[in-house]
Parts: C-alpha cells; structure tokens; sequence
C-alpha cells in the first residue's frame, strides 16, 4: 500500500535555512549596537549621574558598616560653592574601646610584650565621595519619616547588621526633562532603589 502525501512541499517549510537564521542573527546584532550605548549615554545625563552618586554612596556606607562592625553613614550636604550638592559615606559610629585593667603593663614579673594582642578589626574598605549635578533640584528629604529640606546637612545611618535608616530622596532635572525620581532606602536590608512619584505615592 503507498502512502500519499497532501502537501509534498511541508517538509521543507518546517525548518529555518541557515540563510534566514544569519538575518535574524546579523539583525539582533544591529539592536544591540544601536540600543546598548544609547542605554549607557541615558545614565550620563545629570539626573542619571546624581542618582548613581546616591546609590553608590549608600552601598559603600552599608558595605563598610557590614565589614567594620560599626556603624557608617551617608552624609549630604551643600556644596561650598553654594550650588550642588556633596555626597559622602563613610565610618563613623563606633568609639576605640578604652583599655582594660588586663591590657595595662603593671610591672609584673615576665616582658611586656608575652601580653595578647587584640585582633585588629577588617577594614571597612574605601568610602566614597560624590556630588549631586549643579543642575539637579532636590525636593524632599526624608530620614525616618522626618522632613530634613532645610536642613544644612543630613546624615543617614548604616548599621553592621545590614540595616539602615529609612532613607527617601526627591530629584529633579530642572533643565532637562523635569522628571521626578527618587532613591529610597529599604531600611530592613539597607539597600537603595530607584522609584518613580507614582512608585512613592503607593509607598
């Protein structure tokens, strides 16, 4: 018994050829050369810039406070120049511990120097220092729900268990496109996201 078959011609249409895969190919490519710089240059426009500054700053306040043991911070303040804005992170929380009866020489028979030494504490690592662009408007600060607008200068705690002050600020591209965005801070984990208004009006 021969078997028929309706469409001799389906076979061939089920597969791509390697033609067609090199054009799909060849076409993701030119995406990708077209749209990955473009992503990039969208991060260098003052607004960009400013809010990676903020970002960068609260990961290494955070990274330092987890390393050190002690507690770091994230500093804001106005720029000499009277435009702008600094942005600083660094330690700051702990005090040297005072020593110790124990850890005093008292003259006792056997060398200074048999005493133990304490172990020296890893090094928080590198700070960072930043500044938010001439061009950008700040419209809101907020430390632990608390308006800090007028204030000279802000500080925002790092705890070495991860945690942070709630932490939420407003820019905006006063030349630019006028877009409001804001870093906040999840103050259980310390770290830092970029929102929108709508974003913070759901908060």
């Amino acid at each position: 018994m021969k078997l028929s078959c309706d469409n001799p011609g389906r076979a061939a249409v089920l597969a791509f050829t390697l033609i067609e895969l090199m054009v799909v190919m060849g076409l993701m490519m030119i995406i990708i050369a077209i749209g990955v710089p473009r992503m990039v240059e969208g991060n260098r426009t003052p607004l960009g810039e400013s809010l990676n500054a903020v970002m960068e700053a609260c990961a290494a306040a955070r990274r330092q406070a987890i390393l050190s043991g002690s507690t770091a911070r994230v500093t804001i303040q106005g720029a000499e120049e009277g435009t702008g804005f600094l942005i600083s992170a660094g330690a700051g929380g702990g005090r040297p511990k005072p020593a110790s009866v124990d850890d005093v020489y008292t003259g006792m028979e056997g060398p200074a120097d048999e005493a133990p030494e304490a172990a020296p504490k890893p090094a928080g690592g590198a700070g960072f220092s930043g500044r938010i662009h001439d061009e950008i408007a700040i419209h809101g600060i907020f430390v632990n729900f608390e308006d800090l607008m007028d204030e000279d200068q802000v500080e925002v705690k790092f705890y070495s268990n991860g945690t942070s002050d709630e932490f939420t600020i407003g820019m905006r591209h006063e030349y630019g496109d006028a877009v409001l965005r804001f870093v906040q801070l999840d103050s259980v984990t310390g770290l830092s996201y970029i929102k929108t208004e709508d974003e913070i009006l759901q908060y």
